[in-house]
């Protein structure tokens, strides 16, 4: 990575962080390892635990902003901020040794990447729910152009930030999918590089776990597309869960309809319905792992799609 010359890129790496400092100082020690000029922000949610102790000891900037939502809190940040590229981490993550120099590989290949990134590494140790959702989120090409990157792992050009205002301090969730989609809008594309390493170490180990954190995820999904004027690229994110909410309301009202009459007919019509509202999961487990060569994970995988998608409708009514 060029740091000698006019052209090399200074990083601003911003964190937020509530109540916890021991992933904080994991993911502190390995953002120390980047080579290159960067400096530290780190924005604590009024946390009880050590945070700010252990941010303050790491040579970071530190700010505290208690009760506000995590888009205004990387907001808060990047007002402090001094770099050209503002990188953003979460403290449950841990970065590779060259994160910021294969950053700015991408970034520097084309004016138009207005952001980059990746999607995150399981931990090495993941669970099963980690490591075949990881299937899911890590498939595809290493490098491409896609619509958005999540917030744990993404670099953005601060002139392109800044001109659309930042993240949306309103939303619960979906805040890195909305500043990618009015990134796009301003004509820049956002490019997905496998390249940019980072673990996350707070990806859920469980299936009750996962189930919690979709269902959180989803939470703004509907108010951040209404807000962006329905595109329809991002309608079969809705129609998933939309599926799974009108799936399960009849195929309960056809199973008290064949308990009611006990009837051979609407035993084998509920049978047929649950295997309908099984199959998209199915099928998608199939196709995903057919193509990422996985072929042992499909049952697994099936049942995280399932899972996705009722957690996803629950969030509809949220």
């Amino acid at each position: 990575m060029k740091v000698n010359n006019s052209d090399s890129i200074d990083f601003s790496i911003v964190i937020p962080v509530r109540n916890d400092s021991q992933r904080l100082d994991r993911c502190l020690s390995s953002l120390k390892l980047q080579r290159g000029r960067s400096e530290l922000i780190v924005i604590d949610n009024a946390s009880q635990d050590d945070s700010v102790t252990v941010a303050t000891k790491c040579g970071a900037t530190v700010l505290v902003y208690p009760d506000i939502r995590v888009g205004a809190l990387r907001n808060r940040g990047t007002e402090v901020s001094t770099g050209r590229i503002l990188a953003f981490v979460d403290s449950d993550h841990e970065v590779k040794e060259d994160w910021l120099e294969k950053a700015a590989e991408v970034l520097d290949s084309d004016s138009r990447i207005l952001a980059t990134g990746a999607f995150c590494l399981p931990p090495e140790d993941g669970t099963w729910v980690q490591t075949v959702w990881a299937i899911h989120r890590l498939r595809g090409p290493d490098r491409c152009e896609v619509d958005w990157l999540g917030s744990g792992n993404l670099f953005v050009r601060r002139e392109a930030f800044e001109r659309i205002g930042g993240f949306r301090e309103d939303l619960i969730a979906a805040e890195d999918v909305d500043l990618c989609h009015r990134l796009r809008q301003l004509g820049g594309i956002i490019v997905c590089d496998k390249r940019i390493r980072n673990i996350h170490h707070g990806e859920p180990a469980t299936l009750l776990a996962f189930i919690r954190k979709e269902y959180w995820r989803g939470s703004s999904g509907v108010k951040a597309w209404i807000s962006q004027g329905f595109p329809l690229r991002d309608l079969p994110s809705l129609l998933w869960p939309l599926w799974h909410l009108v799936g399960g309301f009849v195929l309960a009202a056809i199973v008290i309809v064949a308990i009611v009459y006990m009837d051979t007919t609407w035993r084998t019509i509920a049978a047929i319905a649950m295997l309908a509202w099984l199959l998209p999961a199915i099928l998608l487990s199939v196709r995903t792992c057919i193509v990422e060569r996985r072929i042992a994970s499909i049952p697994a995988l099936a049942v995280l799609y399932f899972a996705y998608g009722l957690a996803r409708a629950a969030a509809l009514f949220r």
